[in-house]
């Protein structure tokens, strides 16, 4: 069952070239790491990890009585908790010792979602419902704490990724290529960021590759194809559209009205 289950997902990868696998390797800067990267990046690892976890644990301090716990390994619902809260981590820090890669630490987010219940469970016995009320005043805090800096952040900068503007490039993109040329734009190439979004805010969703020099024979050639990249590689080899939006550089190939 548990195969039949992973069937959709390894088709997925296949059909995908196994781009998140490669784009994790690639955003782990695995190819330059050297040998003190196999003791700095687990290191800093651990810190986020306890750094992002510190607001956590300052709740559960808030509502028991004594962090005073005993294993019991013969209790398989802690044990799948322990599974599913613990091992992940482990096992991050681990592939980050052996190959010397960065952990993204937004990467362990997920393997947090159930860090509540695991830790319920853990101290279920000793929750003094007396501490409820600095619970409940130390949640609120923390709830509209975490906006507020995210508030901050975004207003005083200009420059993050969540203040992208997706879909204004790609009206852009699709006003400079209606007014040059006649066939839809079926391809986008470059790096993940910028070729990705563009591909995902253009109207047709055009298919986004990488690179696409052992694709060509396959691509489709009534297709357009939009590049983006380094403005000095792409003006010496465009041969069509070149041009500049929103601090990108585009270069544009289709058929001309």
């Amino acid at each position: 069952m548990f195969l039949v289950i992973l069937i959709p997902h390894l088709i997925w990868l296949y059909n995908n070239e196994f781009i998140t696998i490669t784009y994790g390797l690639a955003r782990s800067g695995l190819e330059q790491s050297s040998l003190i990267d196999h003791v700095k990046f687990p290191l800093i690892f651990l810190l986020k990890q306890i750094g992002l976890l510190i607001p956590f644990l300052v709740l559960v301090w808030l509502l028991v009585k004594k962090i005073k716990f005993k294993f019991n390994f013969k209790d398989k619902k802690l044990l799948f908790l322990l599974f599913i809260n613990i091992l992940p981590i482990i096992l991050m820090f681990l592939t980050s010792v052996v190959t010397g890669s960065k952990i993204r630490t937004m990467w362990m987010t997920p393997f947090y979602l159930f860090f509540g219940t695991f830790f319920v469970y853990l101290f279920k016995a000793q929750v003094n419902i007396k501490k409820l009320k600095s619970f409940i005043f130390g949640f609120i805090f923390l709830f509209f704490l975490s906006p507020i800096f995210y508030s901050y952040i975004s207003i005083s900068k200009d420059n993050k990724r969540t203040d992208y503007e997706g879909n204004e490039i790609a009206e852009l993109v699709e006003r400079r290529w209606g007014k040059n040329f006649s066939n839809e734009i079926m391809y986008v190439i470059g790096d993940e960021w910028h070729a990705g979004n563009l591909s995902y805010h253009l109207s047709n969703r055009p298919k986004w590759f990488l690179e696409i020099n052992d694709k060509l024979e396959s691509l489709d050639p009534k297709g357009g194809i939009v590049y983006t990249g380094n403005a000095e590689f792409l003006k010496s080899l465009c041969p069509g559209d070149f041009g500049k939006i929103d601090k990108q550089w585009f270069c544009m190939i289709g058929i001309r009205k």
